[in-house]
Parts: C-alpha cells; sequence; structure tokens
C-alpha cells in the first residue's frame, strides 16, 4: 500500500475518487470493488498523470516475483483496472496504451497537473431561489444563474469547468443536498443562492460551498434598487466571479475574462421566449422544434437586435432538416440568413460560431472551413458544451473517432445531465463501433428518462451490430411509439429485420418508408439503409446517389455508418464518399 499512500489522501477524476490511504475507488461515493494489482497500478498512473508509466517500472515495482507470467498478469490487471473504471483500450477515457512501453492517465485529475489535459476546478451554480414566490420574477432568478453560469465559465477557462445551465437547472426546487448534487455532477464545489424582492429593493445572496465537507468558503449579500434589472445582474455575475476566481484559481498574471452580458437584450420577453424555445428544442422531436421555431421567431419579434435569438432559430432550423418533412435547399435558405445575422450583432459569440460550423458541416460540405469555426468557438468559450458536442460529431463523421470520443466526453463532464449529450456519446461509440459502451450509455440515458425516444433508438443500433436482433427490435419498436412514424426509426426497424434474416417484415418497413416518402419528402439515405440491409446493392447505391444529389443531411455519415459496411469496398462507395469530400 505504499505506492497509494505516496499520494494526497483523496484523488479526484470524473466520477470517480480514490482514497489512497484506505485503498478504496469510489464511484459517486459508492465503493467499487478492485483488488490490489488494479489499484497499485492506478496509484502509479495518478502520481503522474499524463506521463507514460513504463512496463519496466511497473514490473520493478509490483512484480518482482520472477516466477510469475509478468505480461499476462499485467494486461489482466490493466484489463480489470479499465472494467472498473468503464474505460476501453480502443477509446480510452481515462488510461491510455503507449504501445511497447507502458501506460498513461489521460484524464483530468483534480488537484495534479498532466501534460495531456490540465486539471480542472469543477463547479456548478444551482438555479438562485426566488423567495419574493412571485411568478414574474422568475425571469430574473433564473437570469441571474445564467448570467453566472457563462461569466463563470468564461474565468481562465482551462482551469475552472462550469455545469452547464441544461443540468445545472434540473435541480430547480429538487431540494437535493449539496452532497448528491456533487456526486451525480462530479463537481468538487457548488454555488447556490438566493433573490428577494421588496418593493423597489433588491436583495441578492451568493454562497460557495465545498462539497466534500459542506465548508462555506465565500459569502456576500448585494442590496440594490429595482431598476434595470439586467444591469444588476451583469453587475452582480462580474463581482461573484472576482471574488470566486480569488477562492478557486491559483494567482496568475492572467487577466480575468471580460464576458458580454449572456443576455444580449434588454428586453426580458424576449429571453424568456429565448429560453422556452431552446426548452422545446432539446426533446428532438419534429413537434418540440416547431414549438422552438415559434418561440424563437417571438424572441426576434420583441428584440430585433437580439444575438441569441438568431442563432436559436438557425439551430432549430437545422435540426428540422433532420426531424422534419423539408429539402436541404429549404432548411439552407432559412438558417444561412439567422446564422449571418447573429455574427454581425455579436461576433465574439461561441453559440453563433458553432451553428456557423454546424451549417458548414451538414450542409455545404466544406470540413476545414467547419473545423475552424468550431475551434473558434471553443476558443471563445472552452465551456461550452453545445460546441465539444457538435465538434465531437464533425471529427466522428470525418473518421477521427477517437478524438470524436474525447470530445463528447468533454461535453458530458460540462452537462452530465442533459439527455441530448448523454445519447449523443452513445452515438459517437456506435460511429465508432464500440457497441458495447454504446449500449451501455444508451442504457444511461433511459435511467434519466425511460420513454426518451433516440435513445432508444441509439440502443437498437448497438443491439443491430452485437447480433442481438430481437433486443435490436424492442428497442426499435419503443422508439417507434414514443415519437410517431420517425423515417429514421422505421428505416432502422427494416434494417435490423433484415439482418436478422425476417425478409417480409423488412420488405413491409421499405414499403411503409417509401409511402412515407412519397407524402413527407423524408430523406433518401433511409431507403438506402434498408436496402443495404436487404444486400440489395443497386437499389442501395440509386437511393444513395439521390441522397448526396439532394444533400440529404444523413449522407454526410456516410464514411462512418456501419450500416453499410457491406458497400464499402466497392467504387461506386468510393465515388460516393469523393462527391462529399470524405473519401480517405
Amino acid at each position: 500500500m505504499t505506492i497509494l499512500k505516496s499520494l494526497p489522501r483523496l484523488v479526484r477524476f470524473g466520477v470517480y475518487e480514490l482514497d489512497s490511504h484506505a485503498g478504496e475507488l469510489r464511484k459517486n461515493g459508492i465503493r467499487l470493488k478492485l483488488e490490489e494489482k488494479p489499484r497499485q497500478i492506478l496509484g502509479l498512473l495518478l502520481e503522474q498523470p499524463g506521463e507514460i508509466v513504463t512496463r519496466k517500472r511497473l514490473k520493478e515495482e509490483l512484480w518482482t516475483n520472477t516466477f510469475v507470467d509478468f505480461d499476462y498478469s499485467l494486461n489482466t490487471a490493466v484489463s480489470k483496472l479499465r472494467q472498473a473504471l468503464g474505460d476501453s483500450a480502443d477509446s480510452p477515457r481515462y488510461v491510455e496504451t503507449a504501445p511497447r512501453r507502458g501506460y498513461r492517465f489521460i484524464a483530468p485529475v483534480d488537484g495534479r497537473e498532466s501534460r495531456q489535459s490540465s486539471a480542472k476546478v469543477m463547479l456548478a451554480v444551482l438555479p438562485f431561489e426566488n423567495l419574493s414566490r412571485e411568478p414574474e420574477q422568475e425571469y430574473f432568478s433564473d437570469g441571474l444563474t445564467e448570467e453566472m453560469i457563462t461569466r463563470l465559465g468564461q474565468l481562465r477557462p482551462r482551469q475552472l469547468g462550469v455545469i452547464a445551465r441544461t443540468s445545472s437547472m434540473r435541480y430547480k426546487g429538487a431540494g437535493k443536498e449539496i452532497g448528491q448534487i456533487s456526486r451525480e455532477l462530479g463537481v468538487g464545489y457548488v454555488l447556490e443562492g438566493s433573490v428577494r424582492s421588496d418593493g423597489n429593493r433588491l436583495r441578492i445572496t451568493a454562497q460557495l460551498i465545498q462539497a466534500r465537507d459542506q465548508t462555506h468558503l465565500w459569502a456576500e449579500t448585494y442590496d440594490r434598487s429595482w431598476e434595470d434589472v439586467f444591469a444588476i445582474q451583469e453587475e452582480v455575475a462580474r463581482s461573484i466571479a472576482s471574488s470566486l476566481s480569488v477562492e478557486l484559481l491559483p494567482a496568475t498574471e492572467e487577466p480575468l475574462a471580460q464576458a458580454p452580458s449572456t443576455h444580449h437584450t434588454k428586453s426580458s420577453d424576449a429571453y424568456l421566449d429565448y429560453l422556452k424555445g431552446r426548452f422545446h428544442y432539446n426533446k428532438l422531436t419534429e413537434e418540440g422544434v416547431k414549438k422552438s421555431l415559434v418561440y424563437f421567431q417571438q424572441a426576434i419579434e420583441k428584440d430585433p437586435e437580439f444575438a441569441l435569438a438568431y442563432v436559436g432559430l438557425a439551430d432549430a432550423q437545422q435540426l428540422f432538416g433532420f426531424v422534419g418533412p423539408v429539402s436541404s435547399s429549404e432548411v439552407i435558405s432559412r438558417i444561412k440568413p439567422a446564422v449571418m445575422k447573429a455574427l454581425e450583432l455579436d461576433d465574439g459569440l461561441a453559440e453563433a460560431h458553432t451553428s456557423l460550423a454546424n451549417l458548414e458541416k451538414v450542409f455545404e460540405w466544406d470540413w476545414a472551413k467547419a473545423e475552424m469555426e468550431y475551434k473558434r468557438a471553443l476558443q471563445l468559450n472552452p465551456n461550452y458544451a453545445n460546441a465539444h458536442r457538435f465538434y465531437a460529431g464533425y471529427l466522428s463523421v470525418i473518421g477521427r473517432h477517437q478524438e470524436a470520443i474525447q470530445e463528447i466526453f468533454k461535453a458530458i463532464e460540462l452537462d452530465p445531465l442533459s439527455l441530448v449529450v448523454s445519447n449523443e456519446v452513445a452515438w459517437n461509440l456506435y460511429m465508432a463501433r464500440d457497441y458495447n459502451r454504446s449500449s451501455e450509455q444508451s442504457l444511461k440515458t433511459l435511467e434519466m428518462q425511460p420513454d426518451f425516444a433516440p435513445a432508444e433508438y441509439t440502443l437498437g443500433l448497438a443491439y443491430g451490430q452485437m447480433s442481438r436482433h430481437e433486443e435490436a427490435i424492442t428497442a426499435f419498436q419503443k422508439a417507434r411509439n414514443a415519437s410517431g412514424n420517425n423515417p429514421a426509426i422505421l428505416s432502422a426497424l427494416g434494417h435490423v429485420y433484415a439482418i436478422a434474416g425476417q425478409r417480409r417484415e423488412a420488405e413491409e418497413a421499405l414499403n411503409e418508408l417509401q409511402k412515407t416518402s412519397r407524402r413527407s419528402n423524408a430523406p433518401p439515405y433511409w431507403t438506402a439503409v434498408i436496402y443495404a440491409g436487404l444486400h440489395k446493392k443497386e437499389e442501395a447505391f440509386e437511393w444513395l446517389d439521390k441522397a448526396c444529389r439532394l444533400r440529404d443531411v444523413w449522407i454526410i455519415w456516410l464514411r462512418s455508418e456501419p450500416r453499410f459496411d457491406s458497400l464499402r469496398s466497392t467504387a461506386q462507395f468510393k465515388d460516393l464518399l469523393n462527391r462529399i469530400g470524405l473519401a480517405p
């Protein structure tokens, strides 16, 4: 145990915690079973995160018995360690293999420097409580929470990770203990506060709590007159951010980021419409997108200079291209003006650059420009979870799967309770052909919300590739019941029927899909998926060619999609990849 005792008492990474003195590995506070050798290897790796711990050193320190088969014993111990961490040798999150040399720990570690990724202090801003109990004051307390998240997220972002609004707002009115919130979000610190209005006076309180022992590190009260509510939010957020920077971050000559207001509007009604739009957008359904479009348009009508509302409008129009009955040309004509208007109003808005990157990726197929815009967005706000999420999708599309998985895990670290991000972890793992972890992630998402159709869909995709055909069919049927007659799900159902040898059912799904296509302009990509499952290559290529000509939004996944593996070696397939600009 001397190896572990050379570490600090508690070493944290993600949702895990190693108690080096007790020799215990915990996940979300729950002790995991881990044998001594894997635990000692973890201890050595955590002594030097980002550095290679050589096989020679591991042998000298842990396997002094020369009669033991060292290679077999080491490989077994590392495999057990990865199993305990839910890790993978092919797509590592924690333990990376340096071939023929050794291993290194690649995740951020609380309290340790790493050349691979510097350790971040993780903070959650809980929804500020409206003590006035007046419903019309809710927008102020929610707005203050949003302002704090963005402003704190731009403080030396390589050192401070701030949980995204999507996850933080799930605790509104939940009444959960700080310790439980800390474990669920994987954070070491929590900022909580309240807002009370009395006539023309406003009192705001805030306090910083260290989750480990519930210690109150800092607290402050702000008394203001009720005049310009957004100016008050910005002033208080700036003051709190400055104080927390001193409490949480190491001394540095680097100046504090001068973050702009998160609202970019003086209209509380416009801001509320924007928040409602995002709520419906995140449902990822045709109905949800339609509702979000209405709210984003209302926000713009109330404030034509509201940059974020134009971003929301562009994002919703793009998502409508995936879930709605519209052509790509229609979608482009609606997205581009909204994105360019947002950038005209605020070129420093990470959300706008992310939307532009999505446009270049999905519709223009300008891969170099798309990556440039994603990197620009992350430069502006490294704590913007959606930029990491969409950039992960880009990396997956072009076949850089290990980078994609690293990027999507950055998104889930910042937004751990987001159903959308959680599901896209599974999607990226599926495209990387890590079907076991993909199915496990989909099940985790379904634990959060059992009727979430996208998670049933990705679960079915993974099961299909694992030849668990009946389970895949069940998952797709559940997804279909939860989302209506979605062509992507109908296509997936037809494909899995085909590869399971149930050709009659596959043909029925194909006929139904083609009827749907004639009625509602369903993407031709999905018809090609069923034909590929039926091994009808000529018909599959006919529909893929149509998808390419029409710039079907789904065609960008052609290079990575496992369901087209039976076509991959042909000259026609390579020609299609060339047309999209995705040839290896």
